[in-house]
């Protein structure tokens, strides 16, 4: 049954990404994936369990407004700070899962449309024609930096993970904000 899940997911995101991806005018899609994300990452629980909420104090860092740093941004530039926090999080979600009490059919359902959106602004990230890499913003590269070291650091206990999936929650919501922010200015836009 997990399994049938997970392949439903996939022809989903595979009938998805072939009939809506017209590039980076058009971020529906993203939108899209980015939804069903956020519902599978509330699907592999519910609120930080209680026994987990002091542990959050021993991430040493503070909460990464997306939102904020793409202020005044070009579209372009947001894009990119997308998918750079997108890439942080398929980075993450790679690592060892082993003490997770998530459903793993949820978690790989979870994982696939992380991919999935990823794979959707990758066009978007590189003009056409050319070979340049996506820019890095330091600020995204040193919090989730902070991140897996605390996963390491806490031996990828069961309330680490939790608290990554707090983290994790926050950051697709803004992202949902921001993509949505792009494509009501470039459907304004004449």
């Amino acid at each position: 049954m997990a399994l049938s899940s997970v392949w439903r997911c996939c022809v989903v995101l595979v009938l998805l990404l072939g009939t809506l991806s017209l590039g980076c005018e058009r971020l529906q899609l993203q939108q899209i994936l980015n939804t069903h994300t956020l519902s599978k990452l509330n699907e592999m629980g519910g609120r930080i369990p209680r026994q987990c909420v002091r542990e959050r104090l021993s991430l040493k860092t503070k909460p990464l407004n997306l939102v904020k740093l793409s202020e005044g941004l070009p579209s372009q530039d947001r894009i990119q700070i997308v998918h750079q926090t997108l890439r942080h999080l398929t980075k993450i979600y790679s690592m060892n899962l082993g003490s997770v009490a998530w459903p793993r059919d949820k978690v790989e359902t979870f994982r696939l449309l992380l991919n999935g959106q990823l794979g959707e602004l990758e066009e978007c990230v590189r003009k056409p024609g050319s070979v340049s890499r996506p820019r890095r913003n330091a600020s995204i590269h040193k919090y989730f930096k902070k991140l897996r070291k605390f996963l390491k650091q806490k031996r990828f206990s069961y309330c680490a993970w939790e608290i990554i999936r707090a983290e994790t929650r926050a950051r697709l919501q803004q992202i949902l904000f921001i993509t949505a922010k792009i494509r009501r200015e470039i459907q304004d836009f004449p």
